[in-house]
């Protein structure tokens, strides 16, 4: 089983710390613990800061621009987006920029894409938002055929083009496509379909383990794409609370305990179909996320050395 590591992209408060310098001291921390990858979500604007007067769980840095800044840095991990809202933005540009950063990366990009939640943000954005899930099936479409045709044409309802080429082209036909998505119907057919990965975020462990085996048997004709799931974790210190509770109002609850019970929390979902487990530090501060990465590397993954 692997293990990738997420971000500190969209902390409302760094403390002593800039959101640069976290950014980098993780993504080096994780490449050095032996971390899969980094994963950076995704948010361009906020629709409702006015009204609500507060800027709380919405600074969020550009995923793609954070992950090309890495690519030197960490020269051996996988960089994520988990994940990028394809139907708000225009698909030919996000061909030409991600095509951009597997190349540099060398192959080292997943795009993990989700049709996006948030009306008021697609309209300021000028995107169709009730036909945002087909949208994104055209784009995924769009994006496959100008990395893998050097003379590229596409007829679909929102995009069209004839004989156009968009050189250069990224490594192996372009990154891998994982597909985020909590509702089961839809996001599990779109991965079978489309991706080499699904993505769901902090999806409970029946909802999991029904998505899981709906996607294995969607997907019997050929290789199963990865089955990921984002995890919102919390490594206690001794004597600290282990009680499941999210302290920020827009997260999902989170689970919190010692290495032990968190790697229990996690064979539970290995059982299920687990392949990835996307690690989201609920932290204190840069001290402290760099504490909880080094503790789970240490006593909590090992617990799955040789787990395929």
């Amino acid at each position: 089983m692997r293990f990738g590591a997420f971000l500190p992209t969209c902390w409302d408060d760094y403390g002593a710390s800039s959101m640069h310098a976290a950014i980098v001291e993780a993504a080096m921390a994780a490449e050095a613990l032996g971390y899969e990858g980094v994963w950076a979500n995704d948010r361009v604007i906020n629709p409702e800061a006015a009204r609500r007067g507060t800027l709380e769980g919405v600074q969020v840095i550009e995923p793609l621009v954070t992950l090309a800044s890495l690519v030197h840095l960490t020269p051996r991990l996988t960089l994520g987006t988990a994940v990028l809202v394809l139907p708000q933005r225009n698909a030919l540009l996000v061909a030409k920029q991600v095509a951009a950063l597997h190349l540099l990366s060398e192959g080292r990009l997943v795009l993990g894409v989700g049709i996006g939640h948030l009306e008021a943000e697609f309209a300021l954005l000028g995107a169709d938002f009730a036909a945002r899930a087909a949208i994104t099936d055209e784009a995924i479409e769009v994006l496959q055929t100008l990395w893998r045709e050097p003379i590229a044409r596409y007829h679909g309802r929102f995009h069209r083009f004839d004989e156009v080429s968009m050189p250069p082209y990224p490594p192996g036909d372009g990154p891998p496509i994982w597909i985020g998505g909590d509702t089961p119907g839809a996001s599990i057919r779109r991965a079978a379909r489309y991706g080499s990965g699904w993505l769901p975020f902090c999806m409970d462990l029946d909802a999991f383990r029904s998505g899981a085996t709906a996607l294995r048997e969607l997907t019997r004709e050929r290789a199963c794409p990865t089955i990921a799931n984002v995890f919102y974790f919390r490594m206690t210190k001794p004597g600290e609370s282990a009680v499941a509770r999210s302290t920020t109002p827009w997260m999902p609850e989170r689970f919190a305990g010692s290495p032990d019970a968190v790697a229990q929390h996690l064979h539970e979902y290995r059982r299920a179909g687990l392949d990835y487990a996307l690690c989201m530090f609920e932290s204190e501060g840069l001290d402290d996320l760099l504490r909880q990465m080094r503790i789970f590397a240490e006593q909590v993954a090992p617990q799955f050395a040789g787990a395929e």
